[in-house]
């Protein structure tokens, strides 16, 4: 008989937890990859087409261009870049809930339509408030109209991916309506609507030191800097050792508000004079708008929502597992139309800055929109749905689509070559399989079910 024991294995440890930093190169660098390989093949075909490799780098040549390094082009790129933000960001909130949002551009439009009604129809009120309502305006009429298709989704179980493609042919073809019909300006011979009020305009970057010079200017700002501060001050309480020096959610909440409180009173005081003395933006004709920082706060706030609060817990578990969140005692349809709700908002607020902000008559003509919510689809796919991923992805998109005119200029090469750029991408990213095989990659340990993982909604 034998005398030999058999050792017992000893405790397994824990994975180590990454930090943001690298659960943000975790989720970018594969894309990247994507985007450099999508490069690569479309200049080899550039290449095979033109006969001359001396035109491919023209053409990349003239897109790095006019993407960044020409006049206003970075600036004209960030511009592009924050209708993708928002519409990105509502389709990942849809796409976290296992909802397949593709109506973001009829939310768009309804969004702009009703941001417009709103700039022009409303008169005598400060910017303090009249530009929060008109962008508050925006957001309502997105919201209703996603969620629409989410109250049939919750109570029929009607797919929203054909509601919502059907809601956005009626988007069109109202504000068709409404911007030819009862909203046209009657002084202008465009098919447009009546320019909305100053007071309602989204300020540009250029624009801020004469604005400032307006105390309830001055006053609305500072409110909006307290805001930051104040949730700043709640994330540093929550994730540091200043969470053992106050006692309760209470006296937390409280040093919070103070924070933002007196960072608020010192930006009401300082940031009007700083401005005068000194600001870098001094291009009158350059359009970047105040658009940018509200659509990188919106992905903070997106990112804080989903993965910092019990409503962001609901809606992650109604995408991962519907059944499971059924039994776990989740409102199914309040979580549902909550998602949409809020999908249709962040469009809704994409399409009242074009409006109130980037638009030449600060008006909505007849044609504005380029297909930017179809595109921002793919880049919620790209970016695996994280907000900060989604604000990467989106300052790409919006660049090659700025460049692409200088390319086509500079080489000859039409600039409609840039969306078979990103349809090689989205191919890439949504099978990393095919892209691990081009290049040799191994499968590193925990990946063995990235392809399929990857073509879940939920990211």
């Amino acid at each position: 008989m034998s005398d030999t024991t058999t050792a017992l294995p000893g405790p397994v440890a824990a994975p180590k937890k990454k930090n943001r930093l690298q659960q943000i190169v975790d989720v970018l660098w594969m894309p990247t990859l994507a985007v450099l390989t999508s490069f690569l093949i479309i200049g080899i075909v550039i290449w095979i087409t033109s006969g001359s490799l001396e035109t491919v780098f023209k053409a990349y040549n003239g897109m790095i261009r006019g993407a960044l390094i020409k006049e206003r082009g970075l600036s004209e790129s960030l511009v592009a870049t924050v209708p993708y933000i928002f519409l990105s960001l509502g389709v990942a909130v849809g796409f976290k809930t296992g909802l397949f949002n593709i109506g973001v551009e009829g939310q768009f439009y309804i969004g702009s339509v009703a941001a417009a009604f709103v700039g022009q129809a409303i008169t005598g009120l400060p910017a303090l408030i009249h530009l929060p309502l008109a962008i508050l305006a925006g957001a309502a009429g997105g919201a209703i109209w996603a969620g629409i298709p989410g109250f049939l989704k919750a109570k029929t179980g009607a797919h929203e991916v054909i509601t919502t493609i059907m809601m956005n042919y009626i988007s069109f073809r109202l504000v068709e309506l409404l911007v030819s019909g009862p909203l046209k300006d009657k002084h202008s011979t465009a098919v447009q609507t009546a320019p909305s009020q100053p007071s309602a305009w989204v300020w540009t970057l250029y624009s801020i030191p004469e604005r400032l010079k307006d105390p309830l200017n001055a006053l609305g700002v500072a409110l909006f800097v307290a805001f930051i501060f104040y949730m700043i001050g709640r994330w540093l309480i929550s994730s540091t050792t200043l969470k053992q020096r106050f006692v309760g959610a209470r006296q937390q909440n409280l040093a919070s508000l103070i924070f933002g409180g007196v960072i608020g009173l010192i930006s009401f005081f300082v940031l009007p004079l700083l401005t005068s003395a000194w600001w870098p933006f001094q291009d009158k004709y350059d359009r970047l708008h105040i658009g940018l920082i509200l659509a990188i706060v919106a992905a903070v706030v997106v990112w804080w929502l989903l993965w910092k609060t019990s409503l962001g817990f609901e809606l992650r578990t109604v995408g991962a597992n519907t059944n499971a969140a059924r039994y776990a005692g989740i409102n199914i349809t309040r979580s549902i139309i909550t998602s949409m709700a809020i999908s249709g908002a962040l469009a809704g607020i994409a399409g009242a800055i074009e409006v109130l902000g980037v638009s030449a008559c600060h008006c909505l003509p007849m044609f504005f929109s380029s297909g930017y919510g179809f595109e921002s689809i793919a880049i919620a796919l790209m970016a695996k749905n994280d907000p900060f991923g989604i604000l990467a992805a989106a300052f790409l998109w919006g660049a090659i689509r700025n460049g692409a005119d200088l390319m086509e200029l500079n080489s000859g090469v039409s600039k409609y070559i840039i969306s078979l750029i990103q349809a090689l991408a989205l191919l890439f990213v949504s099978a990393p399989e095919l892209l691990r095989t081009i290049w040799r990659i191994p499968a590193s340990k925990g990946t063995e079910g990235e392809a399929v993982q990857s073509t879940r909604l939920g990211g």
